[in-house]
């Protein structure tokens, strides 16, 4: 009675332990590839989060917020490319939308950069009469 006891207790610590990593990635995945990173020109703040990498693809969440512009007339799936320092440049593959008007959110999914890269940008054209705004995440 006594050794069943002892297995049950060792197998609820396993339990609770591999629970702990479950947690803590998902807390991560939720994070994205680092913290957000927030630029404001024109009227409009943008906020964007590299959301994740899978082995085909790459996704950015691009928040627009603004009191003053319209932002419906913008369609980021023709206003982005990303660009490393190789000097890969490529357009997303597909932008899913949420909100209308002063708010909104896209997803924006890339085809996955090369590893080989030091650094990777998103770079969003001509909103709120900014030429460009970029965005940059250094490789570690």
């Amino acid at each position: 009675m006594v050794e069943r006891k002892s297995n049950l207790f060792s197998v609820s610590l396993v339990v609770l332990y591999l629970a702990s990593f479950i947690g803590a990635g998902a807390g991560l995945a939720a994070e994205g590839l680092g913290p957000p990173q927030t630029q404001s020109g024109g009227g409009v703040t943008v906020k964007v989060t590299y959301l994740a990498q899978t082995e085909h693809e790459s996704k950015f969440s691009v928040v627009l917020d603004t009191h003053s512009v319209n932002l419906d007339g913008y369609d980021l799936k023709t206003l982005s490319l990303i660009r490393d320092d190789t000097g890969l440049t490529m357009a997303p593959t597909g932008a899913e939308s949420k909100g209308s008007g002063h708010h909104r959110e896209i997803v924006l999914t890339f085809p996955r950069p090369t590893l080989e890269r030091k650094w990777l940008e998103l770079v969003l054209k001509d909103i709120g009469g900014v030429k460009e705004l970029t965005f940059r995440w250094d490789r570690k």
